[in-house]
């Protein structure tokens, strides 16, 4: 009697274990990983450091890549930099200008072929409140453009910034060297934070 109980005991048991076993969900072998998408970080060719004394900055690389004249494209971030800096600074009470005299610009390399360096100095003084400038702009060639293309560019360029933004009377300088570069800087007082200057 107790060995027919012990069978039918372990019979149950093994019946029970069975299918607990086939009723489980088999575990993946080979869990999913999150995918990792592999990006080309955007290559850096320019450098710029800013202060109260002034802007100095560099491009060195191409000079056309797919986005165009990106070595020329380096005037535009230098004219971005030093307006936001202008402005930024006049409304803490300290009045700067670019001293046009003083920049000094440098190219090696310019010739429309593989890469080239692009330096700009352009130094700052300190000047009374309506001395001051809070905007900057420029025009120019890389490609020897003739004088009258470039004047003509020049002046549709001031009278653009009197229509829009600028106020009171600019003042500009012209740059080129011997490789070509042509290249027009105009300073100006912005509408929004000296129209009262223009009312003095």
């Amino acid at each position: 009697m107790h060995l027919k109980l012990l069978f039918i005991g372990v019979s149950i048991a093994l019946f029970t274990l069975n299918c607990s076993t086939r009723n489980q969900k088999k575990k993946p072998s080979n869990p999913t990983r999150p995918e990792v998408v592999e990006t080309t970080p955007t290559p850096t060719y320019d450098s710029i450091c800013i202060s109260d004394k002034g802007l100095t900055g560099h491009f060195k690389g191409p000079e056309y890549n797919e986005e165009g004249d990106i070595a020329h494209q380096f005037s535009n971030t230098v004219a971005n930099r030093v307006g936001e800096y202008l402005k930024d600074r006049y409304s803490k009470k300290c009045y700067l200008k670019v001293d046009l005299e003083g920049i000094n610009i440098i190219t090696k390399g310019l010739n429309q072929v593989d890469s080239v360096y692009y330096a700009i100095e352009m130094p700052f003084k300190r000047v009374a409140k309506c001395d001051a400038f809070t905007g900057i702009e420029h025009c120019g060639s890389w490609n020897y453009q003739p004088g009258f293309l470039l004047n003509k560019r020049f002046k549709e360029l001031k009278e653009g910034l009197s229509e829009r933004c600028s106020v009171g009377k600019p003042a500009y300088k012209f740059y080129k060297n011997a490789e070509g570069f042509q290249e027009y800087w105009i300073q100006f007082k912005h509408k929004d934070y000296q129209a009262a200057c223009v009312k003095q």
